[in-house]
């Protein structure tokens, strides 16, 4: 017997949260080359960092996570919601292993990167927080259940 399936409709609050999760999947990869040595320039200014290859390694797979989790959410997937939230969870734990790195004297920091992962980590653990709620998992097609 066939049965027909409707596709899913997106919302506004999964759109939102589709679009942060590439724009916070564009700046970690955009770290992660920056700390391959390359200096990328914007404007008027020209972004540098130190080589610290650990930390490309935990930008990149962080920017894949959160790519794979705006790709779910954008195009409406049944796994979105564990995607969102797995990635939003494992860059949390990449920002603050990244700041714990640093204060026990891991790399050269700079006032960017500091800058950066306070406000990365602010930005993930409020989606994470989001997306953990009621409102958040009915968004992405969780309904309440758990």
């Amino acid at each position: 017997m066939l049965t027909e399936t409707t596709p899913r409709r997106p919302t506004t609050l999964a759109t939102t949260i589709g679009v942060l999760a590439a724009l916070y999947a564009a700046t970690f990869l955009v770290g992660a080359v920056l700390h391959l040595g390359v200096r990328v320039p914007v404007g008027f200014a020209v972004l540098a960092e130190p080589r610290i290859f650990p930390a490309t390694v935990v930008e990149g797979l962080c920017g894949l996570f959160l790519a794979v989790g705006a790709y779910a959410a954008l195009s409406r997937k049944t796994w979105e919601w564990p995607a969102l939230t797995a990635a939003h969870a494992f860059a949390v734990g990449g920002v603050l292993l990244g700041i714990t790195a640093l204060a026990l004297g891991g790399g050269p920091s700079t006032e960017l990167n500091t800058i950066y992962h306070r406000v990365m980590l602010a930005a993930l653990a409020a989606g994470l927080v989001f997306l953990l709620t009621p409102t958040g998992r009915a968004a992405l097609g969780r309904g309440n259940s758990r």
